[in-house]
This record gives structure tokens, sequence and C-alpha cells, in this order.
């Protein structure tokens, strides 16, 4: 494994999200909101009950109308500790993913540096937008959302990470710049891509289809379920409190990762890059 972290300034970076998610659960458990970890959270929290030990970020996925309400409920009763980070409150991120970050702290990553925008500690918010009941329809959002999400990214001023070498990396940087450049030409920026997405992601939310998936996801296929699926939703341990999960967590991480529970080797165990971390008024 690559390392970026010393496990101390790791352990400090886990325990400060795992502050934030008390609060969040704690808004969500009074306004009974449902909310549920995702992705590698719900990996660490079925495999490890807690953080996966090398993961540096907490993924939490809320269904369209429960995100609404919390959205409302955050910005009523939490809005002196802590800040959404998204395309709409912040023109300069460019990114699907919506934060939730504490204010007076800092998490750049070396992908962000040079963005002229912070982010702070934070945990990150997947919305299960509903998906396409047809074949095609459902493949045509799929593809859209995923295009939209690239592109917004290339939209802004982050380094893509390029995960190859050789003549291989240089051609996709070329094509990233290329885009870049056309983008800015045109005067494409991000809150209008953003807006495309949204507009997209949720187009089938008036007709309840059967399926939602997180369009903002890296794979948002692999996550997709019925909200039967979800229900009831399992509590399980993490760290020194506890979550609840959805009842169908072994067939999302089946798809997700395949054999869950086998540790992968350790050049795979990566987390983001940190260029730059403040906890704030608690260092």
């Amino acid at each position: 494994m690559e390392e970026y972290y010393d496990k101390e300034t790791l352990n400090k970076v886990q325990k400060a999200q795992a502050e934030i998610l008390k609060d969040v659960l704690d808004l969500c458990e009074r306004y009974k909101i449902d909310t549920f970890p995702i992705f590698g959270s719900m990996l660490g929290v079925v495999r490890h009950q807690g953080f996966i030990p090398w993961d540096d970020d907490i993924d939490i996925g809320m269904f369209r109308e429960d995100f609404v309400r919390f959205e409302k409920a955050a910005k009523k009763e939490l809005s002196e500790k802590y800040e959404f980070l998204t395309c709409e409150t912040n023109s300069n991120y460019a990114c699907t993913v919506t934060h939730f970050q504490k204010k007076g702290t800092k998490f750049i990553s070396w992908d962000e540096k040079d963005c002229n925008y912070s982010r702070g500690i934070f945990i990150d918010i997947f919305i299960y937008d509903h998906l396409a009941d047809g074949y095609l329809a459902r493949k045509y959002q799929y593809a859209v959302t995923w295009f939209l999400g690239r592109l917004l990214y290339l939209s802004g001023d982050a380094t893509p990470f390029i995960p190859y070498k050789g003549a291989k990396k240089r051609l996709v940087e070329f094509i990233c710049h290329t885009v870049r450049v056309g983008l800015r030409i045109l005067h494409i920026t991000p809150i209008k891509i953003y807006r495309k997405f949204q507009k997209v992601s949720q187009r089938y939310n008036h007709k309840q289809t059967e399926y939602c998936a997180p369009f903002d996801a890296t794979m948002p296929w692999a996550s997709a379920m019925k909200k039967s699926d979800a229900y009831p939703m399992e509590k399980r341990d993490f760290m020194d409190f506890y979550v609840h999960i959805p009842r169908n967590a072994d067939q999302i991480l089946t798809r997700i990762f395949g054999d869950y529970m086998k540790l992968p080797p350790e050049d795979k165990r990566v987390n983001h890059r940190p260029y730059l971390i403040e906890f704030g008024e608690e260092e």
C-alpha cells in the first residue's frame, strides 16, 4: 500500500469523520430520516465494524425524499457547525457528489490543491433517485449521467487522477486537456453541467419506478435497489456507536466488491492523497 498518511493522522481523520456521522445520525433519528452507509463504508461496517483500516472517508446514502428533508433540517439545526458543498453552494466545485463538511477544517487532496474552493473534513452523501423501468431508458440514464459527471469534473480545476502509464497515460491526459479547453471556449460552466446532471438523474422521480440508484456514484448500477429490498434495515455496530444498513447489503457488496470479506492485496488498499489537512479548533 502506498502510504499517504502516518497512522496517527489517519486515525485522527477517521475520528473527526465519525463525529460528523454521529451528528448526522442524531439529526436523522430525531427527524425520522433514513440514511445508511454505502460502498466502502458499508463494507467497513460488515467486515470491520467500523472503518476499513486504511480508509479515510465515509459514504452514506439517502433516498431523494429523505435527503430533501435532511437538507432542510441540517440547515436549520447544524448550520453553525456544518455546511453543504455542491455546485449550487460553490460555483467552483465541479463534482456531482454532495459533501457535508465541518466548518473551520480543511481536507484538500493533491488532485484539488489548485482548485478555487476549500473542502473541509467531510462525509459524502449519495442520493438515490428513481431509475427508469425500461431497459433502453435505463441504459440511457446511466450513460448520460456517467458522461455528465465526468464532463463536470473536467469543467473544474481539479487534476484528474489517471491510473495509467506511458503512452496510454499521455493520450488520456491529452484528451482531458482538449475537453477542458473546449469547455472554456464554449463557456460551459460547472453549474450548467451540474443542473443538467440533476435533471437527468431525477427524470423519473415523479413516476415512482421500481428501482432507485445513486447516479453520482462511480458504478450506480451496482448499488441500484428496490426500496422493498432495503427495508427493514439492520442495526450494526460502527466503532462505538451503531448505524443501519439495508437488509440486502450482502447483495450490494457482492456486486461491487465480489468476495468482499477477503482483504485486497496491499497495493490495492488506497485512499485519498492528502495535500493539506487542518482539524480546526480541536487541533
